[in-house]
């Protein structure tokens, strides 16, 4: 039976009420960043805040910090785009997943990675790569309880693979032309918590794939895309206002600019191709990628990049090595502007949207892998159906399915 939306028009009226009534215009608390943005120009004093919240008594601040001397930029410091590089080598890795389903007899996952190669200044065609990987052996797809493993699990492995593959790649076009440019679709700061299995091994393994690329000499970004839920430099414009003896608790907040986010500040404050400042995300999970060396810790800048026809603002993620060598900074920086636009009215990296189209397993994917399984099992244990389908699963599809049963 199809949703009854006659018996939603209430509640939808109900709704529309409560989108009047709320006050979505954030101008004010805008105006205030503004000003507070304006005015921090004191790198000194800024650094003397940061030390505050660092110690343990404040434990809570998850805002935006400047580098340190002599790499850091005021943060208030708005930078236009720099000129592009005559050549560069443009590595972009995407990925995607087919989740393990119990009802198989013998459970199977995948994961699938993406990589396209695109030769800025050069003629040749880009390379594509497509690297699908097929696990089934129970004791790959189950953990040590004997469960399937679960979403959270197969999407940590494919962020590995898809970070090692662009090492691998990257390390294989170390002598092609520079810049070699190795462009992610995701922040950098991966973390696996404790109830993925294998957490540990995955972390090491994502941070081999972070030295692989350091290896290669490669500029690794991280690509955001519309960042809404990024508000560090928020959060430091609210710390910058605190009076010395606030500044304690587990949780500053943003205070008289609550609800407002760097994407609202950096939509105002950036034209057509210019970046923020590097800043650092203060947390104790980018301390833990300093730990492995300060090389790997993790800084990002906002851009506004621009198809000529739409703007948006992206987040992009760079490791220490890139962040504090600006000639790579500005070569990072040319190349994700000219790359976002190239595909006419859609503001968006060039290869990743390439990678993305490599990368994805669709719903005809999934349904032709399946019918391959199937006939490896008619050919290898013809007596046995793969699916073990029960009586409720079964009673959905054909409830759900376009065709209909019929008994003669």
């Amino acid at each position: 039976m199809a949703l009854e939306f006659n018996k939603l028009v209430d509640q939808l009226q109900k709704m529309g009420h409560m989108i009047h009534e709320i006050d979505f215009d954030v101008s004010d608390r805008l105006d205030i960043a503004l000003e507070r943005f304006e005015a921090a120009t004191d790198l000194d004093f800024i650094h003397e805040r940061i030390e505050m919240v660092r110690r343990p008594d404040v434990s809570g601040y998850r805002g935006a910090a400047p580098l340190d001397a002599p790499f850091h930029e005021r943060i208030c410091d708005i930078f236009p785009a720099p000129p592009l590089p005559p050549s560069a080598t443009i590595i972009a890795a995407d990925g995607s997943q087919i989740y393990p389903n119990e009802q198989w007899r013998m459970p199977y996952y995948l994961t699938n990675v993406g990589l396209f190669v695109y030769h800025h200044g050069d003629e040749r065609t880009p390379e594509q790569i497509n690297l699908p990987k097929l696990v089934y052996h129970p004791d790959h797809v189950r953990d040590k309880t004997n469960r399937v493993l679960s979403s959270r699990t197969i999407d940590a492995m494919r962020t590995v693979r898809e970070i090692s593959e662009l090492g691998n790649v990257a390390w294989s076009l170390r002598d092609e032309a520079r810049p070699l440019l190795a462009l992610y679709d995701n922040h950098l700061m991966f973390w696996v918590n404790t109830d993925v299995t294998g957490h540990v091994e995955l972390m090491k393994k994502y941070w081999g794939g972070l030295v692989h690329l350091h290896d290669a000499g490669a500029l690794l970004a991280g690509y955001v895309d519309n960042p809404t839920r990024s508000k560090m430099v928020i959060r430091l414009l609210h710390l910058l206002n605190l009076p010395e003896e606030d500044i304690k608790g587990d949780d500053l907040g943003s205070g008289d600019m609550e609800g407002l986010k760097d994407l609202d500040l950096f939509n105002v404050l950036l034209g057509p191709g210019d970046r923020s400042a590097l800043m650092l995300q203060n947390s104790p999970r980018n301390l833990l990628y300093k730990k492995r060396g300060v090389n790997y810790e993790i800084a990002c800048f906002y851009v506004k990049v621009s198809s000529g026809y739409q703007d948006a603002i992206a987040r992009v993620d760079v490791p220490m090595w890139v962040a504090r060598d600006r000639q790579k900074v500005d070569e990072l920086h040319a190349l994700i502007v000219s790359q976002s636009a190239m595909q006419g009215r859609n503001p968006y990296p060039y290869a990743l949207t390439r990678a993305d189209e490599l990368a994805v397993v669709t719903g005809k994917d999934k349904a032709k892998l399946e019918e391959m399984i199937r006939l490896e099992w008619r050919l290898n244990k013809p007596e046995l159906d793969p699916l073990v389908i029960s009586a409720k699963n079964f009673g959905k599809r054909v409830a759900r399915s376009q065709k209909r049963l019929h008994e003669l």
